[in-house]
């Protein structure tokens, strides 16, 4: 007589190994972070010196929160990578990014972070519409950044300027390596303008 229950242990412990063994053999992901290198000169003569600015939390779409590095088709269609990853969200690293090379021109007394307890005087918003890759039928792929920032002033809610930033590249590989390095490019262009769009607000 076969002992039913005895079976029903064995199949079970069976697909316990069995799953242990093919979640041990899946490769991990590889995890990347933005890498720029913004020229950030310092700024003379500007009338924000001394003026603190905070940098506020960046606005996007949900699946910018996220840490999966997304694509899209021609036909609309939308993936993710399934072997690459952000190791921090968009925003996060465009926030971090902005941050220190605002820092570095020395246009206003100090930048601080969203959370920071310290007053300020201004506020820099940002609005990313778009940060997407869509690959084509042969193979290659284009980038596109859409950024809305606006410079406002803490007390009055007055925004003092605001200004679209877009940046697009066709021709990129499409895969996570050309992905990586085509959105760096794209985000030390952003960052470098934005800079320059904050100096010549700075003295206007």
């Amino acid at each position: 007589m076969i002992d039913f229950k005895k079976s029903l242990h064995i199949v079970v412990f069976t697909l316990v190994v069995s799953g242990c063994s093919l979640q041990t053999s899946v490769p991990a992901a590889s995890k990347y972070m933005l890498n720029v290198n913004v020229k950030s000169e310092v700024v003379a003569n500007s009338n924000f010196s001394e003026k603190v600015l905070r940098i506020g939390q960046m606005e996007s779409s949900a699946i910018l929160n996220t840490r999966s590095i997304y694509y899209d088709t021609d036909e609309g269609r939308s993936y993710s990578y399934t072997k690459a990853r952000w190791m921090e969200s968009i925003p996060k690293q465009l926030t971090s990014l902005m941050m220190l090379s605002v820092t570095k021109t020395e246009i206003f007394k100090d930048v601080l972070p969203s959370r920071s307890l310290a007053k300020n005087d201004l506020i820099l918003e940002s609005s990313i519409y778009t940060f997407a890759q869509t690959i084509h039928e042969d193979g290659t792929s284009t980038l596109q950044i859409t950024m809305k920032v606006r410079l406002v002033e803490q007390y009055s809610r007055k925004i003092i300027v605001s200004k679209l930033f877009e940046f697009k590249e066709d021709g990129v590989n499409g895969d996570s390596e050309g992905v990586v390095a085509g959105y760096n490019m794209l985000t030390t262009k952003l960052l470098e303008d934005i800079n320059k769009w904050l100096e010549v607000s700075s003295q206007e």
